[in-house]
């Protein structure tokens, strides 16, 4: 039940104290830290954010106040409120959108080598630079090894349904170990499959873009290195084409 709350964006106190509040009835503030195991230093602020939420309320009895959780349906209440707080950030954040994508631009122009770590961060940048490619343009991928296919292959997957929809194509070079996955590519349009010999094995891959390489490796914890560099990305596709000639099909 605590896990539920929790994705509700409940804190910890909260969810404690909410539970302690939804058995315990109206009840003063010793009895719901005995139940809560909550500091009586942090109870009240967190009583007051209850409240606020329209999860709990009290009554002034004798000077004294009584808390309680409100009916388990405001929970409901709670979540439309913000799926609805959601809709009007979203709405706020599309008219921004344009603004933000002019500046982080810019300043990437002035950017030449960044570094993401973990998988939310290398999808982040590679979704960004796949924008920079144009309908017709190509994207070469040198080394795609086995390991990230398995750990991966959803994302992967739904990010060449993006790129054929944009008419962006790709030729992209498997280590040898990585046929099943090669072949699943060689049926996708767009896209031409190559293996490595049977002797470079790499656990990392490099994308090569117009004006930048991604290189990702693959450790406990990926990184991915980003260099926004035209030359050094046409140097690359030299030699990604050297590495195409000597590659099996």
């Amino acid at each position: 039940m605590e896990e539920i709350l929790e994705k509700l964006g409940l804190t910890r106190g909260e969810i404690k104290i909410y539970l302690a509040l939804n058995k315990l009835g109206e009840t003063t503030i010793g009895p719901i830290g005995s139940v809560s195991k909550v500091s009586k230093s942090k109870m009240y602020d967190i009583l007051d954010k209850l409240i606020d939420k329209g999860l709990a309320g009290y009554i002034i009895k004798n000077g004294a106040r009584y808390y309680t959780a409100n009916d388990p349906q405001m929970l409901l209440g709670y979540i439309k409120k913000q799926e609805e707080d959601l809709g009007s950030t979203k709405e706020a954040i599309t008219k921004i959108l344009p603004q933000l994508l002019l500046q982080r631009a810019s300043a990437s122009q002035k950017k030449v080598a960044e570094i993401y770590e973990g998988l939310h961060g290398i999808k982040a940048i590679r979704e960004e630079l796949i924008q920079t490619l144009k309908s017709g343009e190509k994207l070469l991928v040198l080394g795609a090894p086995k390991v990230a296919n398995q750990k991966w292959e959803g994302w992967f997957l739904d990010f060449h349904k993006r790129r054929i929809k944009r008419n962006v194509s790709m030729n992209i070079i498997y280590n040898a170990n990585a046929r099943e996955f090669g072949a699943i590519r060689k049926k996708m349009k767009l896209t031409n499959v190559k293996y490595l010999p049977n002797n470079l094995i790499s656990p990392n891959w490099i994308d090569i873009f117009n004006d930048a390489i991604l290189l990702v490796m693959i450790l406990d914890t990926p990184i991915a290195f980003v260099v926004r560099n035209k030359e050094l990305a046409q140097s690359f596709k030299s030699y990604f084409e050297i590495m195409w000639k000597i590659s099996e099909e």
